[in-house]
């Protein structure tokens, strides 16, 4: 389940599901991972590690 911000619902995402598993395809295949940064509102990339591909895997929707 994943969270829609302009519903306030959760609901299920299979598109987002597929799309963040890609990107996470590709994160491992780099040896990579995408990290939040709060100071500039951009994000850090970092070596592979579980907590910030689970963390990216979190994503809420906010497409529709």
């Amino acid at each position: 389940m994943r969270w829609n911000i302009k519903k306030c619902t959760n609901e299920k995402s299979l598109d987002i599901d597929a799309f963040l598993s890609e990107v996470l395809g590709v994160c491992k295949k780099h040896g990579l991972s995408i990290s939040h940064e709060d100071i500039g509102g951009a994000f850090v990339v970092k070596k592979l590690n579980d907590g910030d591909n689970d963390w990216l895997f979190d994503a809420m929707n906010n497409k529709d």
